[in-house]
């Protein structure tokens, strides 16, 4: 098994249940051998939070059923395994989205409340947590607990990487929207003061945004971005009409994916070869596709309305995937940090990043509302998702430069994106998630002999088989 970044390989024995009770017979053989097992949805994970090295991955894909839809009170049921992809196709032509679904539209649903993900539209809708109205989840000794927002436990399980149990389905609310179109508008920003101002116009008037962010521009051009911001509008189609351009256009979402993942793969040596003269290569980059976006938003042609499927999904395979992006010694981070101080934060971050010898290949901004799960990454404010493509010979370099890149998070109150994450050590984890302590208490009652765990655990210390101490806060 590897992650989404491709830099972390492992073995592991893998169950693929398709009912409940071949999760308990999974369970009850690793308790049986010595094993520890963590559930594994799509393997869309960029860091190590779905590995389990040495030991079992319980993978939920199979499990993949819409169980109920009630058009009406715009909810739905599925099973664990089921794709965010899945679920747009069965309930888009009703004029209904997912909030909070990432670009990555394979990610499962089960995934997606584990690492409590994010969207475009995260300052309105926020995290995937704010999306889920129940759940079910099924405990180490095989008993099945109904888990709904009310429930103590419903702040630990969404966003609690896994450590509690096994979801094996879910209730989650729909939203309405007038068409499947929405209207774009890509507006670029000199620098971090004209991007801030336009994102607190942007979040006012718009339903989704992302940030492309310079990360190579210094002096008074840092923080120079082109904003990429949808509105949903009306259209006039039937159903009918509305069913046949939906499915053309998850043909072509498909075809689009096939072919990226085709021609990345056949282009990927020449990617990294180009990308040993990273910082010349990607300032050159940067500077040309700002100006062309600045030249068309002159002349009056940065918007147009498209499927939103283009918007929201699309990106993710014309891009090329994490790992070749990130090579095989490269890694994401995602760091989030308060509203009040994002000026000053972005700077800081920015030029921490530009002292490194391998600065960022692509650096993205997105804005957040807060919530309650307990290692919740999601708070008032913005965050910078980075992904870090260093050379063998810079590799100690490059890590002590995101050290300083976490410190400076931990500083201002900011948090990190576990479900990006593969850097966290046990001393940088305990400062910014102080309350995983309580998930530690749930963890104790429910699982008191650590049958659920990953390597992600392990490896920030918060699996209990570890018997680490843990310090005081």
């Amino acid at each position: 098994m590897t992650s989404l970044v491709g830099s972390i390989r492992t073995r592991s024995l893998v169950a693929r249940p398709t009912t409940i009770e071949q999760c308990r017979e999974a369970l009850d053989y690793c308790r049986q051998n010595g094993m520890s097992i963590c559930a594994r949805g799509a393997g869309r994970g960029y860091g190590d939070l779905a590995l389990n090295d040495g030991n079992a991955l319980l993978d939920m894909s199979a499990m993949n059923r819409i169980l109920e839809f009630d058009e009406e009170t715009a909810q739905i049921t599925v099973e664990a395994g089921i794709r965010l992809i899945d679920i747009y196709q069965a309930v888009h032509h009703h004029l209904l989205v997912l909030p909070a679904s990432p670009t990555e539209s394979h990610s499962s649903v089960a995934g997606a409340i584990c690492a409590n993900v994010n969207g475009k539209d995260a300052w309105h809708h926020g995290s995937f947590a704010r999306q889920v109205v129940r759940l079910r989840l099924l405990l180490a000794n095989g008993e099945i607990l109904d888990i709904d927002r009310s429930h103590e436990l419903f702040n630990a399980v969404v966003g609690g990487i896994g450590l509690l149990g096994v979801i094996l389905d879910a209730t989650l609310q729909l939203h309405p929207i007038p068409s499947p179109y929405v209207e774009i508008n890509r507006i670029p920003t000199a620098d971090v003061d004209a991007l801030l101002e336009t994102m607190a116009r942007v979040e006012k008037s718009h339903d989704a945004a992302v940030v492309w962010v310079d990360a190579y521009a210094d002096g008074s051009r840092i923080g120079r971005s082109v904003i990429h911001a949808a509105q949903w509008i009306e259209r006039p189609e039937t159903e009918s009409e509305r069913r046949q351009i939906l499915e053309a256009g998850y043909e072509r979402l498909d075809r689009h994916r096939q072919f990226g993942l085709a021609l990345h793969e056949k282009f990927g040596p020449i990617l990294s070869l180009m990308l040993q003269v990273q910082r010349p290569m990607m300032n050159y980059f940067n500077r040309l596709y700002y100006a062309m976006c600045r030249l068309a938003y002159r002349t009056g042609r940065s918007s147009n309305s498209e499927l939103f499927l283009r918007f929201g999904f699309e990106a993710s395979f014309t891009v090329p995937p994490a790992h070749l992006v990130c090579g095989p010694h490269g890694y994401t981070v995602q760091l989030t940090f308060p509203r009040s101080s994002a000026r000053e934060a972005i700077i800081e971050l920015l030029g921490i990043c530009q002292s490194s010898p391998c600065p960022p290949v692509t650096t993205i901004l997105r804005a957040h509302k807060p919530d309650d799960s307990l290692i919740s990454f999601s708070e008032d404010g913005y965050s910078l998702n980075f992904e870090f493509h260093p050379k063998e010979r810079h590799e100690a370099a490059s890590r002590a430069a995101v050290d300083r890149l976490i410190d400076a998070t931990v500083r201002r109150g900011g948090k990190i994106h576990l479900a990006k994450d593969q850097v966290l050590t046990p001393e940088q984890f305990y400062r910014v998630f102080p309350r995983y302590r309580e998930l530690l208490e749930f963890k104790r009652r429910l699982d008191p002999d650590g049958l659920f765990t990953s390597d992600l655990a392990r490896r920030v210390g918060i699996d209990p088989a570890l018997n680490k101490p843990q310090p005081e806060q």
